[in-house]
């Protein structure tokens, strides 16, 4: 309701607004560039050492399968072409680098996490983004316990019921399109192209500066404050996706016009709190004892109470770098 209620005074006091709506096609364009040069960049390691191979995963491979990533998300939306099913077609194009199939249940979950954003009860909560209980509880506020399900806690921890994918044509069609695409590639340059995409996307969304978008976007670092942007400059390189209030507020509004958005509706966005820095963050939230991933919005208070970190020591002082929050 927090983003229904800014949505409608926001368009209240700026009609204009309006104008911004509506799809931006060169997204499509960057789909294509994208995914080929992901995929002539897999295809040149395929005789090159293995050393360089991580090296590039870790640095462009990553930045390239994040970007992709983001493409997903604004196809998710409607928001590259009018016709749906374009749009999970340019986003099942986008997932053939990311060499795992996603893009469709991405899609229907994601859509989800925006109408019942917060709604984070155990076991029918309908935010998919939000973690359980069982999670939480888990994984506590250990750096290792952390970093191991920051990073592979996605292929372990099954969706709540309510948030189960439709088996429709799409589903299984961006299966088979991704599993062809790694039998092609596979067979033109072996294993390691097909390893070098695998590994890109993993830290794309994982343990990478660019992975701390997950921790950013709903960490509860202001009371009543569900959503948080990031200003700082890899939104240069992520298509403008740290302006995550700007998105919830407004998601008819593609990347290319976010900013427009904010400057529009500046005294709306300028007060809230902030994200000033995604590797301060990222490096925080694994080694700080006050994090953990049961601070997520909407996650039930008493249950955290439970599950309160421990004293936090010094050993990250990323904890206040990391944050913007005006008083």
């Amino acid at each position: 309701m927090w983003h229904v209620r800014r949505h409608r005074t926001i368009l209240r006091e700026h009609p204009a607004i309006r104008d911004l709506f509506g799809v931006d096609v060169s997204s499509a364009a960057w789909v294509g560039m994208l995914a080929v040069a992901q995929f002539a960049l897999a295809l040149w390691l395929s005789a090159k050492p293995a050393w360089l191979m991580l090296a590039l995963a870790l640095t462009v491979g990553a930045v390239i399968a994040h970007a992709l990533g983001v493409l997903i998300h604004e196809a998710s939306h409607h928001l590259v072409f009018h016709d749906g099913w374009k749009n999970k077609l340019v986003a099942i194009v986008a997932n053939l680098p990311l060499a795992a199939p996603a893009a469709i249940e991405f899609r229907h979950q994601h859509l989800l996490h925006h109408k019942y954003l917060g709604d984070a009860r155990d076991p029918d909560g309908r935010d998919t983004q939000a973690p359980t209980h069982k999670e939480v509880a888990l994984v506590g506020h250990a750096t290792l316990r952390k970093l191991v399900s920051f990073t592979f806690g996605r292929f372990f921890y099954p969706a709540r019921p309510a948030n189960s994918v439709p088996r429709d044509a799409w589903f299984v069609g961006n299966i088979v399109a991704c599993l062809l695409a790694d039998a092609v590639l596979v067979t033109a340059g072996g294993l390691r192209p097909l390893l070098y995409l695998l590994l890109s996307a993993l830290v794309a969304f994982g343990p990478h500066v660019l992975g701390a978008r997950r921790v950013s976007e709903h960490l509860t670092i202001r009371r009543g404050q569900p959503t948080n942007s990031y200003y700082g400059s890899l939104n240069r390189v992520s298509f403008d996706v740290g302006y995550h209030v700007e998105h919830h507020d407004f998601p008819a509004v593609p990347w290319r016009r976010l900013r427009r958005l904010n400057h529009m509706a500046r005294p709306h966005y300028q007060e809230l709190a902030a994200v000033r820095s995604w590797a301060s963050l990222i490096t925080a939230y694994f080694l700080d004892a006050r994090y953990g991933v049961g601070q997520y919005t909407g996650v039930s208070t008493d249950f955290l109470e439970e599950h309160a970190a421990p004293q936090a020591s010094e050993v990250s002082r990323g904890a206040t770098r990391a944050m913007q929050v005006r008083r």
